[in-house]
C-alpha cells in the first residue's frame, strides 16, 4: 500500500481523526476532527467559523498531518469552493457521520461548506 492510499484508508475507517498543525512558533497541536474521501480525494471541513484555531493554522501553513498513534500522515491543503465537490462531501458526510445529530447538521451547511479543504498526502 502506498504512502497516499494508506492516508486515505486511514481517514475512511476512522471516525475522528487527529490533525496535527502547527503554531507560528513552530509547535504541534493536534485537533480531533471529522474526515472523509470523495473518488479518492480527503476533504476536511471548519465546524466551528472563525474562531477555530487549527482552521487558521492550515490555511496559514497549507500543510498539516493526520496522526494514527506513531504514524503520520503529512498533507497538503487547499480550498474547495466547487459546489458540486462540495455536494459530494456533504453526501460523504451525512453517510459516514449518520446519527450524529445536530453536530451532522452543522458540518453540511452552507456556511461551513466554504471552509472546505482538500487535503492531499505529500
Amino acid at each position: 500500500m502506498t504512502d497516499s492510499s494508506a492516508a486515505l484508508d486511514h481517514l475512511n475507517r476512522t471516525g475522528t481523526v487527529r490533525l496535527a498543525t502547527r503554531t507560528e512558533d513552530g509547535r504541534e497541536i493536534v485537533t480531533k476532527i471529522w474526515a472523509v474521501v470523495v473518488d479518492g480525494e480527503a476533504y476536511i471541513r471548519n465546524g466551528y467559523g472563525d474562531s477555530s484555531r487549527w482552521y487558521a493554522r492550515i490555511r496559514r501553513t497549507g500543510r498539516a498531518a493526520f496522526v494514527d498513534g506513531t504514524t503520520r500522515y503529512d498533507v497538503a491543503a487547499e480550498p474547495v469552493t466547487d459546489e458540486a465537490t462540495n455536494v459530494l462531501i456533504d453526501d460523504a458526510y451525512s453517510r459516514k457521520y449518520a446519527g450524529s445529530g445536530s453536530a451532522l447538521r452543522m458540518m453540511i451547511t452552507g456556511d461551513v461548506r466554504t471552509s472546505t479543504l482538500r487535503v492531499t498526502p505529500v
